[in-house]
């Protein structure tokens, strides 16, 4: 932590020691009872054909047994957050650190090259840094039984970016109208999400037409993966003049 110094009417020295950024973030995860900052991510996948033929349940008990090894292992922050599973896709939010975060989002591009998992393709719609609250007390799932037809006839009347950005309002709402309802009774207002706030629920010829484009507005997960891993290089422009500066 950065110090300074200053002279006193009778010239003695005092020293206060000046809070650095890193310290004010690491009192405000302390008060907030955190390890780590958290993050939200919305991304939407396509199911592969034999875990469409499943019972729904069984891609929601798929990713709970994920999750619950993956905790086990980091022992970093829980993960909450909503899967919505559809007869052919999914859209999935989840609220926790940056390491679990990169950690779900290998296993998708790992699920994409592996012809026996329940994924064969997603994108990641966006991801909110450093959230101040959760919106979700758990992590839960819903199957959707709602029959769509005609998926591949869908043609918005907008840019993609802005049908993106539409979706991300929508489950942004449907995270807000979760957290108003008391937790005791969430299991019955996940049941008839439906009926009560069809409006919030994703359509999935919007998910079909989102996982065929390729606007640069959404992100592979293999993109996501190599910005979180690959070396950060920074070019001081000290760097570009010459001759070199000398320390005298």
């Amino acid at each position: 932590m950065a110090s300074s110094r200053t002279q006193t009417e009778d010239g003695t020295e005092m020293e206060w020691r000046k809070p650095t950024l890193f310290s004010i973030i690491n009192e405000k995860l302390e008060n907030a009872n955190k390890k780590n900052l958290l993050h939200r991510m919305v991304y939407i996948s396509r199911l592969r054909t034999h875990a469409q033929s499943q019972d729904p349940n069984y891609v929601g008990n798929e990713y709970k047994k994920f999750f619950k090894d993956l905790q086990s292992a980091l022992h970093s922050e829980a993960i909450t957050g909503l899967l919505l599973i559809y007869h052919q896709h999914i859209v999935h939010i989840i609220e926790t650190s940056s390491d679990m975060l990169l950690k779900i989002v290998k296993d998708l591009h790992q699920s994409e090259q592996d012809k026996f998992s329940i994924i064969s393709k997603s994108k990641i719609l966006g991801v909110t840094h450093d959230i101040p609250d959760r919106l979700y007390s758990q992590w839960s799932y819903r199957a959707l039984d709602i029959e769509a037809m005609n998926l591949e006839q869908y043609e918005p009347s907008e840019e993609t970016y802005k049908v993106v950005a539409d979706m991300l309002i929508q489950v942004y709402r449907l995270g807000v109208y979760l957290h108003r309802k008391p937790s005791l009774n969430l299991k019955n207002v996940l049941d008839y999400l439906h009926d009560h706030v069809p409006e919030f629920l994703p359509q999935q010829a919007i998910i079909y037409f989102l996982l065929k484009d390729n606007d640069n507005s959404m992100m592979r997960p293999s993109e996501y993966i190599h910005i979180h891993t690959s070396p950060f290089d920074l070019n001081l422009e000290s760097e570009f003049v010459w001759p070199v500066d000398t320390t005298l």
